[in-house]
């Protein structure tokens, strides 16, 4: 088997059932995976089918059916997003796809169930984007800031959103620096705290908003969250999902197809030293009470660094590590999806 076909089944192997649990039907994205075949027909394919649902969502826009209007456009943006997420061989096409999975989002959000209101944060002399969603009923509502990992987007989110929405929990999904949109502002960087602290400011006084707030990160971004953390006051609780405690140690460990991923996210000449900036390893702890969860067959980050995770909580940690989870244990969302949101309206209740 070659090398194109070898990472074409490890993408799917780590990958598919984040893809499903995003929104992407299971048979729908398998049909997707079989019509590409080989990896260089990996983000053709995926673009393909995100063409057919953004026509479904223009059709639908044209006779005035905005509910299905917004679903398809989403579901289209998810389509562009998992076919430009792990392509490097040709970045002009993945950037190309990042776009247009934005340009699709953008006309989503306002016709969602919970309708979603791009935000624009100042910082550094540039803006960061991210969508507020505030759920129904009497307000204020407490705001679940959701911090993406190293190729998770705000575009990838309605459905994790619905959790903390349903609760009455607002949501802001945020592209931080490295991120998404955050691109704009370099390669990623293991302190984000005046992202998030920006990002914070530029909702603060919304209404509909009390001013309470809580992070939440996956995978890579459980790493941003739990760092974030420590320099932030007031938060009512930070959760920390399939992160980990130290990157560079884990270096030589990381499937290639995830090291590709980091080559392209870190940047810099040696990538491995890159990696060694990022870890909690002498950083000062988080300064709000900390959920932090793990699935025990993450193959990426290995369920031990979740320990780690823990112990730096000096807060305090309550410590989940799902024997059956894959990365982000994203096969059994709904064990881990409830068990975050409820956790974190509870750290809003007091």
């Amino acid at each position: 088997m070659g090398e194109t076909e070898n990472r074409l089944l490890s993408v799917v192997e780590h990958w598919l059932p984040r893809m499903e649990v995003a929104g992407i039907p299971s048979a729908t994205a398998k049909a997707v995976i079989e019509s590409a075949g080989v990896w260089e027909n990996w983000l053709p394919a995926w673009s393909a089918e995100g063409d057919r649902h953004a026509a479904m969502g223009a059709e639908a826009l044209a006779a005035g059916r905005r509910i299905t209007a917004g679903e398809a456009f989403a579901r289209a943006s998810l389509f562009y997003h998992f076919g430009q997420f792990m392509a490097f061989e040709d970045l002009a096409a993945k950037e190309k796809a990042a776009a247009r999975k934005v340009e699709l989002y953008r006309k989503a959000a306002p016709l969602l169930e919970v309708p979603g209101e791009l935000i624009e944060v100042p910082f550094e002399g540039g803006v960061l984007r991210g969508c507020l969603r505030l759920p129904q009923g009497a307000g204020p509502h407490p705001l679940a800031l959701i911090i993406p990992g190293s190729d998770s987007t705000k575009e990838e989110f309605p459905a994790l959103e619905r959790h903390f929405l349903i609760r009455g929990m607002a949501t802001l999904s945020l592209d931080g620096p490295g991120q998404g949109e955050g691109r704009a502002h370099g390669h990623l960087r293991a302190d984000i705290a005046p992202a998030i602290a920006a990002a914070i400011a530029a909702v603060s006084g919304k209404p509909g908003l009390s001013g309470q707030v809580g992070l939440v990160g996956m995978a890579f971004g459980g790493f941003l969250a739990l760092r974030a953390a420590s320099a932030l006051k007031g938060l009512a609780g930070v959760i920390s999902i399939n992160g980990f405690y130290d990157l560079g140690a884990l270096w030589p460990a990381l499937p290639k197809v995830y090291q590709d991923n980091m080559t392209f996210a870190l940047g810099g000449a040696d990538v491995v030293e890159s990696a060694r900036r990022f870890t909690l390893a002498g950083a000062p702890a988080p300064a709000a009470p900390a959920l932090v969860l793990h699935g025990g067959r993450d193959k990426i980050f290995p369920p031990s660094e979740a320990q780690k995770c823990a112990d730096a909580c000096t807060a305090g940690a309550e410590l989940h590590v799902m024997p059956t989870g894959n990365h982000v244990c994203n096969n059994i969302p709904w064990l881990y999806r409830p068990l975050v949101a409820d956790w974190l309206a509870d750290r809003f209740r007091g």
